[in-house]
């Protein structure tokens, strides 16, 4: 499922789409955001940013659908990458919570 959602200028969000995809190929990606466009009343305005998971084929459908959108990575999901891959390379415990506090200061998301 594709779940298109918005964020207003006083940071609320509010669910523009839900889509059922038969499989999370390229194809079924660009048709979703084919008929997402058609939401636009103007035929050639786009989303100025457009926030995702690093899904690399989601990303190339936002490529080729909206070309003029910046394309930005979610901070909820770089933070839960960086908590997964990087505590075991670091052995103390006492360190990584203080790296890891250091890192949510840095990378607050809200």
């Amino acid at each position: 499922m594709l779940e298109i959602v918005g964020v207003t200028s006083m940071g609320h969000t509010f669910f523009v789409a839900f889509v059922f995809l038969a499989s999370e190929r390229e194809n079924n990606f660009i048709w979703a955001l084919e008929k997402f466009k058609g939401f636009f009343l103007i035929s050639n305005t786009s989303p100025g940013v457009i926030v995702t998971d690093r899904d690399l084929t989601l990303i190339n459908a936002i490529d080729i659908v909206f070309p003029k959108s910046f394309h930005l990575l979610c901070c909820f999901h770089i933070n839960k990458n960086v908590k997964a891959k990087c505590k075991m390379l670091v052995a103390n415990v006492e360190a990584w919570d203080i790296i890891i506090d250091a890192w949510g200061f840095v990378m607050d998301c809200g």
